[in-house]
């Protein structure tokens, strides 16, 4: 079997940055069809996998603004999502935490989200899918390490 060259790669991530923007595209109107904005989305994400954290933690962890976090935190505790817990290293800086009701429409938004998706593309091969998924986790995890060195 033939390893890509330079030129084919390079068209493949013009492909995948295509896609990407498309995605993108739709990204907002598929979570909030699912119940939850993209913010949200994200939020809880990233609290279910890696527990409480403040929200300077998590704005780190998301790569945006302590200010964009908190108010978007804000509205979240003001829903029941999260719930704000006392942190053991700090005294003011609180922790956040999902609420089982947040982690519940996490879930069912979950699986309204695979089923908008689904509909969108009811033709695709599975196993096309899987080895596009193997290898952009390839890719992925290439450049991770790449960008290390």
């Amino acid at each position: 079997m033939k390893n890509a060259d330079g030129e084919m790669l390079h068209e493949f991530f013009k492909s995948l940055y295509g896609a990407w923007k498309a995605v993108e595209g739709v990204e907002e109107s598929i979570h909030m069809e699912s119940g939850l904005s993209k913010a949200q989305k994200i939020n809880l994400a990233h609290l279910i996998t890696s527990g409480p954290m403040t929200v300077s933690d998590l704005a780190f962890a998301r790569g945006v603004s302590r200010q964009s976090v908190q108010v978007g935190a804000t509205v979240m505790v003001d829903q029941g999502y999260v719930r704000m817990i006392d942190n053991p290293r700090h005294k003011k800086a609180k922790l956040l935490e999902v609420t089982d009701y947040g982690r519940e429409l996490y879930e069912l938004s979950e699986k309204a989200e695979n089923e908008i998706i689904k509909k969108a593309f009811p033709d695709f091969i599975a196993d096309d899918v899987l080895t596009a998924t193997r290898l952009l986790t390839d890719v992925r995890e290439t450049l991770e390490k790449w960008n290390k060195e």
